[in-house]
């Protein structure tokens, strides 16, 4: 080899000297494993590259040679290459393979997924159109969980902080695969999985795939998001976090809280006074066996008789996690492992107004039941995650994952308003303890078999519990009327006061995957596999009221007063109102199996295309409550067989400039929620929502257009266009104006359009003195179009030409950072923002209700100080509200307040 000097600078590590590069394979550009870069001439040091061929040799100052050299490889020797102070020197180099020492040379090398460069470089090799944020990205945010974090990805936005909309759709158009499984989520009235599940400190990235490949599940709409959690480190790493935070609307204020509790709610599990009585009957409805009065006065008395919100003063939010991780060597074979255990703890705030539109006897529109609505709650968040890897050799690896994450919401609501309908001003109070669990453990294989080019098999085989229990929501309501302004207010003895509500939700879903790669040649891969999932959900509630006798008592006295047992079995008793609907079991299988082809026909051109043969059969069947007899009616029973094609072409102008289309069919189901006849009440807005059984799979034809140019390492520009055609898109609509109560209903079809606009880049390209400024900003334009079809059919919709619901009409995300490596300081600002969406759909003259668009700014800081991290973060600066209206009217509204956080990482 002749000698050639090399040196180029580019932004050091952070405190770094010295050079470092990646060493590749010629051939393939694949990075070299434990290769070695030699000083020869001005030192005498040498470094072995990691995992991904990188390496690294702090120097002072100065000009070096260097030789680098790997086994059955010719070596390369590097002379003049210049260090000099506070920067580093890059070095890339290529070794080519020593023919005369062996045949055939296979370098496998993993990348580090949770960095933006290594995310970059997947997304311009990758076969469908798709954006990602990486972990290292993830880091320079305020956010703390998988839900706060995917509203940074173009087009994507959040509901609620948990539930993901990609390019404006939600729901069942969105899909979630944690390490390429599906997840059920643990919500009976979301089909999302609750993002806020996930802490980030367990992503390695979260990546969103727009346009459809045959290996993806069939259920597609806005996209599938992928969640990739955190693998074993290349060395032993230890790292201890602490998180302190509050908000300006809770911390050290007073709020609304609950008398029950213990210690082990601040972790998650209920207090075992929130339990179901043991005294009460499991077969067989209150008071429906034979019972003495005697008997039921017990039974009604066994409740406990917790009613009233207490209030107490928040508390800083607290966070804690470890993480503990090593890869071991044993010649060619390598053992990692990878435990993270979170916990997080938040008190919060929640005051607002709600009122509901309703017309007058002109046809105006006006505000009725005007209230103001006051929450106070506290989560806790307790998560683990363990990964253990073995790499027997080149050719096999299996690697089995286990996450639990828990999260519990404390939630104590009051109302004070008005009742037009019955002419009532009213005091309301609700206390509610909800918990949710997931489990998830997998089991991962890669194989190369040695056969047919070389022909690899990856497999996958899972298996996931959720669980959802609402123990002991109680209820109440006292009015008086409006044209007495004098008159206490009192029990009135009708529904949704004096009420008891018990609910468990639990699924259990298992499957697997097998897919298998032949390359045939370097231009022609052909990919075939197959998935099969089942999940099982069981659903049951018990309902219980509180009513009044004809014996007389006060009613004014407050509710621990009034259902005392001086007064239960008297004046009080206890009646059960579980419908017989409160009870279900459903089924949901899904089995699959597709063919896809990767074809290059001539060398800019890739070609993938292929067809998904996916079967699903979904059953409801209602049950008695207290028999468990399946019931003959009130249930579904859906069973299809979808042909999904799709094809990708990828036409490569130059190495770092793709032009991209794609075609798909894909569908979207109703979720077991949707189809149970189940009615809720929604007691912030007094309305009630059920489900509806008849509704229908949704199909969609998907295009997809996308020009990307990858500027540099961690800088790209690209402009993408999509279009949506919905056949029976099912949609959110009032079914009663009076009440607002909500449905389910298949519209005709929908159309949905629009662009993408991204960019990111340092501005070193325009100044060096600009070198430590990055910049990113992304920006969707959507459309869409419902066509509601028979208006017979899917009710009396107010407004016949509108979007689909929940779709924004623009996203925007932008993000402005600073990063200083000499002094380990980075400062990030960030914005996003969201057009107004509809929330409801209006009917029989009512307008839709609309949720105006949020403007959040945040802030953050991040400082290293040796081995130590200090990150300090503000969030929603702009102190923004969260509104709905509907027309002139605003229905509800209120302010999340402004969030600060502080955390300190250790690195041991």
């Amino acid at each position: 080899m002749g000698d050639e000097a090399v040196a180029g600078s580019a932004a050091p590590p952070p405190g770094f000297t010295g050079i470092y590069g990646r060493l590749t394979d010629e051939a393939n550009g694949e990075g070299l494993i434990e290769a070695t870069v030699k000083v020869v001439t001005g030192a005498n040091k040498q470094a072995l590259t990691d995992l991904d061929g990188h390496y690294k040799l702090a120097l002072p100052p100065g000009k070096y040679d260097l030789r680098a050299f790997y086994d059955v490889y010719q070596g390369r020797r590097i002379t003049g290459v210049i260090v000099t102070k506070g920067k580093a020197t890059k070095l890339d180099v290529a070794l080519s393979a020593d023919v005369g020492a062996v045949q055939e040379v296979v370098v496998e090398a993993r990348s580090d997924r949770r960095a933006e460069g290594a995310l970059l470089q997947d997304r311009k090799k990758a076969a469908a159109v798709s954006d990602a944020i990486s972990a290292q990205e993830i880091a320079r945010t305020p956010d703390s969980s998988a839900g706060d974090a995917v509203k940074r990805v173009v087009s994507a936005t959040v509901v609620d902080g948990r539930y993901v909309l990609l390019r404006g759709l939600g729901g069942r158009y969105a899909t979630t695969l944690l390490n390429g499984a599906l997840l059920p989520s643990p919500e009976p009235d979301e089909p999302s999985v609750p993002l806020d599940l996930f802490p980030t400190s367990l992503l390695a990235n979260l990546n969103v795939v727009k346009s459809y490949t045959p290996d993806l599940p069939g259920t597609f709409g806005g996209g599938t998001l992928l969640i990739e959690t955190n693998t074993y480190p290349s060395q032993f790493e230890f790292k201890p976090r602490l998180t302190l935070g509050g908000d300006t609307v809770t911390t050290f204020r007073e709020r609304n809280a609950q008398a029950q509790g213990g210690f082990g709610e601040t972790l998650g599990f209920a207090s075992s006074d929130r339990a179901l009585p043991d005294a009460l009957p499991r077969d067989h409805r209150l008071g429906a066996g034979g019972e003495s009065a005697q008997q039921l006065e017990g039974q009604w008395e066994s409740f406990t008789n917790v009613w009233e919100k207490r209030t107490t003063r928040a508390a800083p939010n607290l966070g804690l996690g470890a993480s503990l991780g090593d890869t071991l060597r044993f010649g060619n074979q390598r053992l990692g492992y990878l435990a993270t255990v979170n916990y997080g703890h938040r008190d919060g705030v929640q005051t607002g107004d709600f009122a509901r539109a309703a017309r007058d006897e002109s046809g105006s529109l006006i505000s009725q039941d005007v209230a103001r609505t006051t929450q106070g709650f506290s989560t806790a968040n307790l998560s683990g995650l363990a990964s253990l890897g073995y790499q027997f050799d080149r050719d096999n690896e299996l690697t089995l994952f286990s996450l639990y994450t828990r999260g519990t919401d404390t939630r104590t609501y009051s109302a004070n308003g008005n009742n037009n309908v019955r002419g009532d001003s009213y005091a309301s109070t609700r206390l509610q303890f909800i918990t949710r669990a997931l489990s998830f453990t997998q089991l991962r294989g890669f194989h190369r078999l040695g056969l047919l080019g070389d022909s690899e098999v990856d497999w996958q085989a899972n298996v996931s519990r959720v669980d959802r229990d609402e123990p002991d929501t109680r209820d109440t309501l006292y009015s008086a009327a409006l044209n007495s302004p004098d008159a206490q207010l009192s029990f009135p003895n009708q529904p949704n006061s004096g009420e008891r509500f018990f609910a468990e939700l639990g699924e259990t879903s298992t499957g697997g995957s097998l897919n298998l790669t032949l390359p045939f040649t370097s231009d022609f891969r052909l990919k075939v596999g197959g998935l099969t999932q089942v999940s099982f959900r069981d659903f049951n509630a018990r309902r219980f009221r509180y009513l009044l006798t004809e014996e007389p008592v006060d009613r004014t006295q407050s509710p621990e007063q009034l259902f005392s047992p001086d007064n239960v079995g008297t004046s009080i008793t206890v009646r059960e109102t579980t419908r017989a609907d409160d009870a279900y079991n459903a089924f949901l299988g899904i089995y699959a199996g597709y063919v896809s082809a990767d074809y290059k026909p001539v060398e800019p051109l890739r070609l993938v295309g292929g067809v998904r043969l996916e079967a699903s059969s979904q059953e409801l069947t209602l049950e008695d409550p207290f028999t468990g007899v399946e019931s003959d009616s009130g249930g579904a029973d859906q069973h299809y067989l979808d042909v999904l094609p799709s094809l990708n072409a990828t036409y490569a102008l130059s190495p770092e400039v793709n032009l991209r289309a794609g075609y798909s069919y894909t569908l979207a189901r109703p979720t077991f929620r949707e189809l149970a006849p189940f009615i809720f009440f929604d007691f912030v807005r007094r309305r009630n929502v059920s489900g509806n059984p008849d509704l229908l799979e949704t199909r969609i034809h998907n295009v997809d257009l996308r020009a990307e140019w990858f500027v540099g390492e961690n800088d790209v520009l690209a402009a993408s266009a999509f279009y949506k055609r919905f056949q029976n898109p099912i949609e959110r609509v009032i079914r009663n104006p009076d009440s607002g109560d909500l449905g389910f209903e298949n519209a005709a079809g929908a159309d949905s359009y629009g662009v993408e606009l991204e960019a990111r880049t340092s501005l070193a390209r325009f100044s060096p003195t600009l070198r430590p400024v990055r910049v990113g900003a992304n920006l969707t334009l959507i459309q869409s179009q419902v066509d509601l079809g028979d208006s017979a059919v899917v009710g009396a919709q107010t407004n016949k030409d509108r979007p689909l619901q929940g779709q924004s009409p623009y996203v925007i995300n932008v993000n402005v950072g600073y990063e200083r490596p000499e002094s380990g300081t980075e400062v990030a600002v960030l914005y996003n923002v969201y057009g107004q969406r509809i929330s409801e759909v209006g009917v029989q003259g009512l307008p839709d209700v609309y949720e105006r668009p949020f403007h959040r700014v945040d802030l953050s800081l991040t400082q290293k100080l040796g081995a130590t991290q200090l990150k300090l973060t503000a969030a929603n600066l702009l102190n923004a509200s969260v509104t709905l209206r509907q027309g002139d009217v605003t229905v509800q509204t209120y302010k999340p307040g402004v969030a600060f956080t502080a955390s300190l990482g250790w690195a041991l």
